[in-house]
């Protein structure tokens, strides 16, 4: 698995540094609600929109943290498919089933950009609610938005849900590829029939050269630990 970079670990040991012990997050205790001692251990996922996030814990020197993964292997091409989140703060519902956390997103160098709310309600051990909402910066979990079940699991969904993924870029980008040199054909600029069997395989395999890396380091980056 892939690691943290050292200047993304020195920009949440500086931020983390500073929060407060009643700012930590909770874990799953009763049925259906949380208490107030560990975050909840492992990953949120939903299978109808290839989405999935999982607190994931860090330690540099004496200090030690937490960082929220994101993960969308929807194949919006738009925005990135995997991102991190700082948690700043958390507040427990009064009746216990409902945890929001604020987060912050940070990219690889450890820049910090924008504030966001999440609401976790807790249905069970397993299931929980959770609204995803899109943001210029990508369809992240939020307070508002669509609601949806997210399963509670053990092992990460990431190589999973990737599968999904690669198909829709492949598609996609043959789509893409076979358009363009239909564009060159009509223009007088190629002969080549984009649309034969031949030309078909020849995209296929170069869109597949392409997307196949990029998948791999998808998953990674997800899967990334402290």
């Amino acid at each position: 698995m892939k690691k943290l970079g050292t200047k993304l670990l020195v920009a949440l040991t500086v931020v983390l540094g500073g929060l407060v012990a009643s700012q930590q997050p909770v874990a799953a205790h009763a049925s259906t609600t949380f208490s107030s001692s560990l975050i909840p251990s492992g990953h949120f996922q939903n299978a109808a929109n290839h989405y999935a996030f999982h607190w994931q814990n860090f330690k540099e020197g004496k200090s030690k943290g937490q960082v929220l993964i994101f993960g969308n292997f929807s194949g919006d091409i738009k925005h990135p498919a995997i991102q991190f989140g700082l948690p700043t703060k958390y507040k427990l519902s009064k009746n216990r089933r409902t945890l929001t956390t604020y987060y912050r997103l940070m990219d690889s160098k450890g820049k910090l950009s924008g504030t966001y709310r999440m609401d976790v309600y807790k249905y069970s051990n397993s299931k929980y609610r959770v609204k995803l909402n899109q943001y210029k910066a990508g369809l992240l979990p939020s307070y508002k938005g669509s609601s949806y079940t997210f399963n509670l699991t053990k092992n990460s969904p990431a190589q999973a849900f990737s599968t999904f993924t690669a198909n829709q870029l492949t598609t996609d980008g043959i789509v893409e590829e076979t358009q363009s040199v239909q564009e060159q054909r009509d223009q007088g600029k190629t002969t080549v029939d984009p649309n034969s069997s031949k030309v078909q395989q020849q995209i296929k395999d170069a869109v597949t050269k392409q997307v196949t890396p990029l998948i791999a380091n998808m998953v990674k980056a997800y899967n990334t630990t402290h």
